[in-house]
C-alpha cells in the first residue's frame, strides 16, 4: 500500500520550522489565492445563471468574495507576510469541476442546480478555511485577526444558507431543484 500523503519536498514551507503562526500565515495565503480565483469564476458564473434568485445570490457571493480578498490583504499586512505566493490547488480543482459540470448542461434549471451544487462545495471549502484560521488566531491570541476570520466565516455560512434556500425554495416559491425536477 502506498503512502497517500505527499512528500514533504512539495510543501510550500519547511516542515521542520513550522509553527502555528506559520501555519496560520500559509492558510491565509492559500485562502487569498482561493478567493481571487473564486471571484473570477463568480464573474463568469453570473452570465450563465437563469434563475433570478440565483443571480442575486451569485452577485452577493461575488461581493463577499471581493471583501474577503481585501480582509485577507489587511490581515497579511498586519502580520507582515505577502498575501500571494501560495497556490490553492484545492480551489483550482473545485473550480475546474464546477466549470466542467456547468458546461455539461444546457441553460435552464438543471444547469442552475449544477451551479448551486458546485457553489456549495466551494462555500464549504471557504467555511473550513475561515473556521480553521479563526481557531488558529484564537490560540495565538490574535484577537483582531480572529474577529476578521469570524466575519468571513459568517459570510460564507450565510452564502451557504442562501444557496440552500435558492435550491430548495420556500413556502411561497419553488426552488431551482423543483424547477429542475419538473424539466426532467
Amino acid at each position: 500500500m502506498s503512502n497517500p500523503l505527499p512528500s514533504t519536498d512539495t510543501l510550500p514551507f519547511s516542515p521542520q520550522a513550522i509553527s502555528l503562526r506559520t501555519l496560520l500565515e500559509d492558510q491565509l495565503r492559500d485562502l487569498y489565492d482561493a478567493e481571487v480565483a473564486y471571484s473570477k469564476f463568480l464573474m463568469r458564473m453570473e452570465g450563465n445563471v437563469e434563475n433570478s434568485d440565483l443571480e442575486e445570490t451569485v452577485d452577493a457571493m461575488r461581493l463577499h468574495t471581493c471583501e474577503h480578498i481585501q480582509i485577507i490583504e489587511e490581515i497579511c499586512a498586519e502580520i507582515g507576510v505577502p498575501p500571494t505566493g501560495v497556490r490553492c490547488a484545492a480551489m483550482e480543482g473545485l473550480l475546474r469541476e464546477a466549470a466542467e459540470t456547468a458546461d455539461g448542461y444546457e441553460s435552464g434549471a438543471v444547469k442552475d442546480a449544477a451551479l448551486i451544487a458546485n457553489a456549495q462545495r466551494i462555500t464549504h471549502y471557504e467555511i473550513a478555511g475561515f473556521g480553521t484560521c479563526k481557531a488558529f488566531a484564537n490560540k495565538l491570541a490574535l484577537s483582531t485577526i480572529e474577529k476578521k476570520c469570524s466575519e468571513m466565516l459568517a459570510d460564507a455560512i450565510g452564502c451557504d444558507k442562501r444557496l440552500t434556500k435558492t435550491a430548495t425554495g420556500s413556502w411561497l416559491s419553488h426552488g431551482v431543484n423543483d424547477l429542475a425536477a419538473a424539466s426532467s
